[in-house]
């Protein structure tokens, strides 16, 4: 018990920075992740299970769930030979999940650039000045243009407000910089480029069918900002309460990797290494791709790597020095800096602490630590440059304790219950029989035509076939009463259509 919670502790965070660094600190990091999130001491795993329950949900939304479940409770003792059914999911859920998706999809906002910088806003603000002034003297300037033919308008007089309301609205809706107008066209190419539309789509259908989305951006200098679509049945985070997931301190994906691309990524790997990462992580890959198809090879060439943040704090500390003048030198140093405690030294120490994401790589199963090293081009919020945000962005919108909830998990009973609504129907209809016809032939049998006609049970069912009609006798021979007066009576089975009525109810109900 002491070794797996050893196993699972995160290193401190109250180390030195030049520890933290370190490529010891990232591995104790990458193993707490792995532990926390691939252990097998319960015979379960976190990772594996939320893999399984987003297939099982996206397989639902596709109208591609298993019917194993529909056949054991239509089977006996496990035996269906008797039954002879369509067992082709009906597709209930994807017409639901279209009509969410396509209409979180549709983009009803314009990108919009409002500078806010003093040069700009002082720009505005005489922009708005000299039209409230041709505004004000419209009267006098026209007399000056008439009578002296000059022109004393700073703007032009043919498109100049009638009051302050439409100042405002000519403001809001024909007034752009060129700065504003730069800016709004930089984002449009950056989503241009990503393919933002479809990058949407696919988040918008992962949040309702999983009830989670997850997008990657990263900056390079060859594409610049790129934007990543993460699935989310690959993603490892800390425990967290909030939807947008603000809280947590380490977060990352597993991808499958190829060996051609690992070694551009890591060129330092020699083959040897390579060789061996093969041979280790192969076990590990194999029940990582277990759920995807049962009777699939694995491709050897491809290894699981973890790619994570994680999320700590940096002290920026600064030595500052009186220098003969009598101005402060300010002197970086470690966070290990001391100054002497001593009121006849010239110089002091001043420190801040800041949040820093740190960038890993670790091969899942094999212990083997790629990389660890300070994140570049960190974000930071501009109302506090001391946080730091993470490369992902992930948002669940029903989370509570950690638990996930999506349109699809929500109705996945009901699509069961039409599901098999719809066997039974099939059942009903199959077992049902035409309706038939009672022929008494001792009451045929004292009939007589009269015209020496044979009146034989064939006879009398094809005239009541074709023309309805039947003859019979009240009275036998004898002259007794007859009680085979009506030989030929229909049979009418009104059991089947009880039934499918009944199902055609729970049907409607259900998909109400």
């Amino acid at each position: 018990m002491a070794e797996s919670i050893l196993k699972s502790s995160f290193p401190s965070q109250i180390a030195s920075d030049a520890e933290k660094a370190s490529s010891e600190y990232g591995a104790k990091v990458a193993r707490a992740i792995e532990h926390e999130w691939f252990k097998r001491d319960s015979g379960a795993t976190r990772f594996y299970s939320n893999r399984d329950e987003f297939h099982r949900l996206r397989l639902y939304a596709r109208g591609e769930q298993s019917v194993k479940k529909y056949k054991d409770e239509l089977s006996i003792n496990g035996d269906l030979s008797y039954l002879n059914l369509d067992w082709k999911p009906v597709p209930i859920i994807p017409k639901f999940v279209d009509i969410v998706v396509n209409g979180m999809s549709d983009r009803l906002y314009d990108i919009k650039a409002y500078s806010q910088d003093s040069a700009s806003v002082k720009k505005r603000t005489d922009y708005i000045e000299s039209i409230l002034t041709d505004m004000q003297t419209r009267a006098i300037s026209d007399q000056i243009q008439q009578q002296l033919g000059i022109n004393v308008y700073s703007n032009d007089p043919n498109t100049l407000p009638e009051n302050e309301e439409e100042l405002s609205l000519h403001m809001q809706l024909e007034y752009k910089q060129s700065i504003e107008i730069a800016q709004e066209q930089a984002i449009q190419v950056v989503l241009n480029t990503n393919k933002y539309d479809l990058l949407k789509r696919r988040i918008n259908y992962d949040l309702t069918v999983l009830g989670i989305g997850a997008i990657k951006n990263n900056f390079n200098k060859s594409e610049g900002i790129k934007l990543e679509y993460v699935d989310p049945a690959n993603l490892v985070y800390s425990y967290t309460e909030s939807p947008y997931f603000d809280d947590i301190y380490y977060i990352g994906e597993v991808k499958s990797v190829t060996l051609n691309e690992l070694k551009t990524q890591f060129p330092e790997l020699t083959n040897d290494e390579l060789e061996k990462l093969t041979k280790q992580g192969n076990q590990t890959s194999a029940a990582h791709n277990r759920f995807i198809n049962e009777d699939s090879t694995l491709d050897a060439n491809t290894i699981q790597v973890l790619y994570f943040n994680f999320k700590t704090y940096k002290n920026e500390v600064f030595k500052v020095k009186k220098t003969a003048t009598g101005a402060d030198k300010v002197i970086k140093k470690n966070d290990q800096f001391n100054p002497p405690k001593d009121k006849r030294s010239d110089f002091e120490k001043v420190s801040r602490s800041v949040e820093v994401i740190y960038d890993g790589a670790f091969i899942i199963g094999v212990n083997k630590l790629l990389k660890w090293e300070l994140s570049k081009n960190m974000t930071r919020p501009k109302s506090d440059t001391s946080k730091a945000m993470f490369n992902y962005s992930v948002v669940a919108p029903r989370i509570y304790k950690g638990r996930i909830e999506s349109l699809v998990s929500r109705i996945t009973s009901f699509a069961d219950m039409i599901q098999l609504t719809h066997l039974k129907l099939q059942q009903v209809l199959s077992r049902m029989i035409p309706d038939g016809v009672y022929l008494d032939a001792d009451g045929l049998a004292e009939i007589d035509l009269g015209n020496g006609t044979n009146y034989n049970p064939q006879e009398a069912l094809n005239m009541f076939f074709q023309t309805g009609s039947v003859i019979g006798r009240s009275m036998t021979t004898d002259g007794d009463m007859n009680s085979g007066r009506m030989p030929i009576q229909e049979l009418t089975s009104n059991g089947g259509n009880n039934k499918i009525g009944s199902l055609i109810n729970t049907y409607t109900i259900t998909y109400k």
